[in-house]
């Protein structure tokens, strides 16, 4: 009796095992290089693959009575990821706001609170993220101790020395090649580098072309980023195409001359880019040549001047079929906690 009850026991930890290893065994990550990355992902019936994205939620302001904004800003990322339950976060720029006189504690309470949702984060700086005294250098070596955290980097030949710009390869079911590519670039800060540069088209191009000849053909690619291509402003004022979203201001594409969106279309594999930036544009529609151009949904409580903060959903299928994107906010229900 004693033996069987101890079998039983030992069969009952067995599943919680099992359970445990599946649950948190769903989603790895991989650091192949410095500048390249694979995230793994068990999924079942060809499902397709969910990315949350954030934007502009600038924590950490100094002004009074922010604090509370940022901790409704967490309390409403994290009642969109218990609702979509999405594979992996992207936070396309301005996480951080200006001033930053506890740099390394915002950004550690940043790791924290992402890194507690228990699934890969990606991250590229917007134009706010690297000022008052915390730069690039600094926030990476902070989100390098990330236990979900992405951010890369890669060498350019100039006074810069390297660029954050990244790629991740989206693996599913250990299938030796990507389902999916995502192309992450630091859109610049100050005046004479706020958009994507030459150097860091280089650098795609030769990483597209070395993917296209590793698997004999080119692998479907989304990009992020912080500031929009001048082709936002574009398919706004074009009559002619449809668009979903919102547009209640202008498009600050900063620097953008046109470069990017034809490196991209020359390329070929990049099928939709999203941004942030432009705090109440959440639009999205597909452009000339067929590359769909999407702004994120403002997300920080600190920005809340247009609409209730919240995300937006990119679903990349597994099957061959068409990118789907759709605007999310959270709901609440009475049992919720109200800061």
């Amino acid at each position: 009796m004693i033996y069987s009850s101890k079998l039983k026991y030992i069969g009952i930890l067995f599943l919680l095992m099992i359970s445990f290893s599946f649950v948190f065994g769903q989603r790895s990550i991989n650091k192949s290089s410095k500048d390249k990355f694979e995230i793994e992902i068990i999924k079942t019936n060809n499902s397709p693959i969910t990315i949350l994205q954030v934007t502009d939620l600038h924590l950490g302001s100094t002004d009074e009575g922010k604090w509370k904004k940022d901790l409704i800003t967490f309390q409403r990322i994290r009642k969109l990821v218990e609702m979509h339950n999405p594979d992996m976060i992207a936070i396309t720029g301005d996480l951080l706001t200006v001033e930053k006189p506890f740099g390394s504690l915002l950004a550690s309470s940043v790791v924290n609170f992402f890194d507690g949702l228990e699934r890969p984060w990606l991250y590229v700086f917007g134009n706010h993220d690297p000022e008052g005294g915390f730069g690039r250098v600094d926030i990476a070596e902070v989100f390098a101790v990330s236990e979900w955290g992405v951010l890369g980097k890669h060498d350019v030949e100039n006074e810069w020395k390297e660029k954050y710009d990244y790629v991740v390869d989206i693996i599913v079911n250990g299938e030796k090649r990507p389902a999916w590519q995502i192309f992450a670039f630091d859109s610049g800060s100050k005046k004479g580098y706020k958009s994507i540069k030459q150097d860091q088209l280089d650098w795609y191009k030769k990483t597209s072309e070395k993917t296209a000849k590793k698997y004999k053909q080119p692998i479907r690619a989304i990009s992020i980023f912080h500031i929009p291509l001048i082709e936002y402003q574009y398919l706004k004022d074009d009559k002619s195409i449809k668009l979903n979203g919102k547009t209640k201001e202008k498009v600050y594409y900063e620097e953008d001359d046109g470069t990017v969106y034809k490196a991209f279309l020359d390329v070929g594999n990049i099928e939709a880019t999203f941004c942030g930036h432009d705090h109440y544009n959440n639009y999205w529609g597909t452009y000339k040549g067929g590359i769909i151009l999407a702004y994120g949904y403002i997300s920080g409580e600190a920005t809340n001047y247009a609409w209730p903060p919240g995300g937006k959903l990119i679903t990349l299928p597994t099957d061959g079929s068409e990118i789907k994107i759709e605007n999310v906010a959270p709901v609440f229900d009475k049992n919720d906690h109200k800061y």
